[in-house]
Parts: C-alpha cells; sequence; structure tokens
C-alpha cells in the first residue's frame, strides 16, 4: 500500500496537462473561479478511473484510431482551455467579456486528457493490493488516490493564484498566462505523442 501511495504521490506531483491547467487557471481566474475548476478535475479524474476500471480503456488501446481521436480532441479541448487561459488577463483588464472555464472545463480536461487514462490503468492494473476482493481494492486504491489528489490540486490551484498576487504588470501577466498555455498544450501533446508511439 506503501508503495502504491508513493506513486500516486509522484503522479499527483508531476506536471501533466491537467495539473499545468490548474495552475493556468488559478493565475488568471483567481481561487474562486479556480476551485470550480478543480473540483471538475477532480470529479473527471474519478470518472476517468471509473471508466478504465469498467474496461473502457480495453476498448480504447484495441482501436487504435480511438486512442488517436482522443488525441486529437484532446489538443482541440486544451488549444480552446489554452486560448481562453492566455488572453484572459487582456480581457479582464479591458472589461470584455470573457468565458470563464469551470466546473464542467475541468471534468473535460480529465476525459480528454490522455495521461489521466495511462495513469489511471497504471495504478489499477500495475499495483495489486487486495488479491482476494476487487471491490475492496477499487475502494481502497479510490481513497488513497482522492487522500492525495484533493490536497495536491488544490496546492496547484494555490501555485497559480500566488502568480495572480504577485501584482504583475499586465504586460508580464499575459507572458505568464500564455506560457502556462503553451506549457499545457506542450505536455498533451508530448502526452499524446507516446501513446500514438506506443500503438
Amino acid at each position: 500500500m506503501v508503495t502504491f501511495s508513493l506513486a500516486v504521490l509522484v503522479l499527483a506531483a508531476t506536471p501533466g496537462p491537467a495539473l499545468l491547467s490548474i495552475v493556468a487557471v488559478g493565475s488568471a481566474f483567481g481561487f474562486k473561479q479556480g476551485t470550480r475548476y478543480v473540483i471538475g478535475a477532480l470529479a473527471g479524474a474519478n470518472i476517468v478511473i471509473l471508466m478504465v476500471i469498467s474496461g473502457f480503456a480495453v476498448i480504447l488501446k484495441s482501436f487504435p484510431g480511438l486512442q488517436v481521436l482522443l488525441a486529437v480532441f484532446s489538443l482541440g479541448y486544451l488549444a480552446y482551455i489554452a486560448w481562453q487561459i492566455a488572453t484572459a488577463s487582456n480581457a479582464l483588464n479591458e472589461n470584455k467579456k470573457v468565458k470563464i472555464v469551470g466546473f464542467s472545463d475541468g471534468i473535460f480536461i480529465q476525459l480528454l486528457n490522455p495521461k489521466a487514462y495511462a495513469v489511471a490503468l497504471a495504478l489499477f492494473f500495475g499495483f495489486p493490493l487486495f488479491y482476494q476482493s476487487v471491490a475492496i481494492e477499487t475502494i481502497t486504491k479510490l481513497l488513497i488516490i482522492n487522500s492525495i489528489f484533493v490536497p495536491a490540486y488544490m496546492f496547484w490551484l494555490l501555485l497559480g493564484t500566488k502568480l495572480r498576487k504577485l501584482n504583475l504588470s499586465l504586460r508580464l501577466r499575459r507572458i505568464v498566462n500564455r506560457l502556462l498555455a503553451l506549457l499545457m498544450l506542450l505536455a498533451v501533446a508530448f502526452s499524446s505523442a507516446s501513446i500514438i508511439l506506443s500503438m
């Protein structure tokens, strides 16, 4: 169980598309809106886990075309979220109407995140805890994962809100938001490429 917990901790500390988007949302939109996004990302992570447990990942692996489709949708959706983040400081300071990301975006970021499926597969099939009961193992793993993911996701959100509170000039805020948006896109591109290359 200790090995499993350490694996979850390492995965929660390694920035991927979802974690980078949490930092970016905190930086662009603040703690309150970021919390809605984090709750959505946590819900999305649990949905992905349940999909993996139910066999969706096996279907995904059986049809490489679906993996490519997921990667394309992932890049597209993350490009949309990245655009919202990259342009947030402009629109907010110029009183323009801006689409603020929230709960549903947090869910979708996980559902379209190739790394989320790879992580769920590794955690649920790579670390057997209770051979005699799948139900006990699933519940135990979900409890451990969420007890680590919740504070980890909040840490990443607080990191983003700290960036926001640095009272940076508008120019520097734009640079930070655009850099975070770019890092999100690079993370999902890397995740997608590694999944496609492993087919």
